[in-house]
């Protein structure tokens, strides 16, 4: 049974959270900066942020930015922070592997499932016109 300890961590070994299935909570688009002045075009990103959650109690959460991508004329999405989470990972002794630890094994873990269809799919119906 997962437990919320008093600092706000729920913990647990990376192969029980591997039986917990993550569903797709939010996700959308981060907003646009302000506009530089220029001659001519300005590069820019399409980026976003999306949270998924696997079902508790207590809910673990998990969430990441990314970045749109075009390849061949694919739109794709990329992962490009650390996931932001509630878990805080165990060793095989029990005790913490703590935050960065934590951090690098949910990044494998998000990097391993495919989310980005789901992001994409919940992205153009929540911005939709």
């Amino acid at each position: 049974m997962l437990l919320l300890s008093c600092d706000g961590y729920v913990r647990t070994t990376l192969a029980h959270l591997k039986t917990h299935t993550l569903s797709h909570l939010v996700s959308g688009l981060d907003e646009d900066g302000p506009l530089l002045c220029a001659d001519g075009a300005t590069p820019t990103a399409i980026t976003g942020y999306a949270e998924f959650v696997a079902e508790g109690p207590p809910a673990l959460t998990i969430g990441w930015d990314w970045q749109m991508t075009v390849t061949d004329g694919a739109i794709g999405l990329n992962r490009v922070s650390e996931p932001r989470s509630n878990i805080m990972l165990l060793g095989d002794d029990g005790a913490d592997l703590g935050p960065r630890a934590s951090a690098i094994l949910l990044q494998s873990l998000v990097d391993a499932f495919r989310w980005q269809d789901e992001v994409i799919g919940f992205v153009n119906l929540r911005y939709a016109k």
